[in-house]
């Protein structure tokens, strides 16, 4: 049962950040038809070719939707096709031609509409239109793997990424057709909380094996038709405001839950002097990363030797071994709707702690509800796809477990599926006599 719409997130977040244009598009945002949403989407493309200043603004728009989008949704298309061959070969093998005929109809994840399969790509292609208004404002650059030369234009790599991702999508609907066990292999270690040894989304091995941290950006990734990584970069949006007049290379930076490292690619593109630590709880993940910030750099050559560097921990984000006080910045991408509510407020508790007076926390996660009300009542069926803590997120006031532990609100951005929120630690200020301790807000300190 929905709660009151007033006690929704998107509804209270309004009362506690500054909220971006992108915000009020998707709270507003209605149900469309199939016509409207074509309308819709020429409506975006000519406001975008209207605002191309230079050649560099054309080939984003050709490589996210004549490469990215394009080949990642004839490839949604093979994996739905391909999970259904298997399970169909399957019952014939099981039960015959009857058991065969009785699940005649059925398809895995229930099948895409056409009216559905437009909605996805209207919503890549007004992301990508934030995405691309964003690099128009100077808040973060072009992305880098848009450049030729990159390996996601080598045939070869994009033929061995394939074929992970159809051998994964055929495992994962299997398991979820079949509701089967979301345990791992190293369901009895000491080393892990219980809420992480789970198969979530069905993904084979859940973090904990090397197959899987493979193929994670790629599924992930078609997932979201290709908009993954432009909601990602909606991070450096207040990031970039934070940095404003910082040197980068006496910033010091931690992204908790990394992953395979892909957005940390892109934040190290964009500041290549700093000082960062990406860090994970899977070591398998870490290693993924680690080879990801080591393509990048090889990527980049001599324009960034020499730079920076980036530290790779693993670490349970409950418990930082940083020392109090000592970070400038923590972002962190896709964590809080697969933790418990007491681990959402031990990585707050532990954020606030290890953040500098005056630095900041980004996050960037799934939306809630009240983000985007036309989805309200549909929203929590992803708790269904094996995560189990999906329907306590999207009820979570985040504005409260950053006031409880000493973070204010700050900003909040929508982009599709994705919203990411800005918290700053107040600075403290001793007074003249040394005696007591005045808590200001950044922006009244440098007035």
């Amino acid at each position: 049962e929905l709660p009151p719409e007033e006690q929704r997130p998107g509804k209270i977040d309004s009362l506690n950040f500054q909220e971006s244009a992108g915000t009020a598009y998707w709270r507003d945002a209605k149900s469309a038809t199939l016509e409207d949403i074509f309308d819709l989407t020429t409506a975006v493309l000519e406001e975008a070719r209207s605002n191309f200043n230079s050649p560099q603004d054309a080939q984003y728009w050709i490589y996210h939707l004549f490469v990215r989008t394009s080949f990642l949704s004839a490839q949604a298309a093979a994996g739905l096709s391909a999970s259904e061959l298997y399970e169909k070969a399957k019952q014939l093998r099981q039960g015959g031609l009857t058991a065969l005929m009785n699940t005649e109809g059925q398809k895995a994840f229930g099948g895409i509409t056409s009216d559905t399969g437009a909605r996805l790509l209207f919503e890549a292609i007004k992301t990508y239109e934030q995405d691309f208004k964003n690099i128009q404002a100077g808040h973060y650059k072009y992305p880098y793997d848009m450049e030729f030369g990159h390996r996601q234009f080598d045939p070869l790599y994009v033929l061995d990424q394939s074929r992970r991702f159809i051998s994964e999508a055929i495992g994962t609907f299997s398991r979820r057709n079949a509701q089967a066990p979301t345990t791992v292999w190293l369901e009895d270690s000491n080393m892990y909380p219980k809420y992480y040894q789970h198969t979530f989304h069905y993904q084979s091995d859940g973090w904990f094996s090397t197959e899987s941290a493979k193929v994670y950006e790629l599924s992930t990734e078609t997932l979201f038709l290709g908009r993954q990584d432009a909601m990602q970069r909606h991070t450096l949006v207040p990031f970039a405001r934070f940095m404003g007049g910082r040197d980068p290379a006496a910033t010091r930076v931690v992204e908790i839950a990394c992953g395979t490292g892909r957005f940390h690619t892109f934040l190290r593109d964009n500041y290549p002097s700093l000082h960062t630590t990406a860090s994970d709880l899977s070591p398998y993940y870490l290693e993924e990363a680690r080879s990801n910030l080591k393509y990048w750099e090889s990527f980049r050559g001599k324009s960034v030797a020499g730079q920076g560097y980036t530290n790779f921990l693993q670490l349970n984000a409950e418990k930082m071994p940083f020392q109090d006080a000592s970070q400038d910045a923590i972002l962190c991408i896709y964590l809080f709707h697969e933790l418990p509510m007491p681990a959402r407020r031990n990585v707050f508790r532990e954020v606030a702690r290890v953040l500098k007076p005056g630095g900041m926390f980004v996050l960037t996660d799934s939306i809630q509800l009240g983000d985007q009300p036309m989805k309200d009542t549909v929203i929590g069926n992803f708790g269904n796809f094996a995560e189990p803590h999906y329907r306590g997120y999207i009820s979570t006031d985040f504005g409260e477990l950053g006031r409880a532990v000493g973070l204010k609100p700050d900003y909040k951005d929508v982009a599709s599926a994705s919203k990411t929120l800005s918290f700053i630690k107040p600075l403290e200020v001793i007074d003249i006599h040394g005696e007591r301790r005045v808590t200001i807000d950044e922006d009244q300190a440098e007035g």
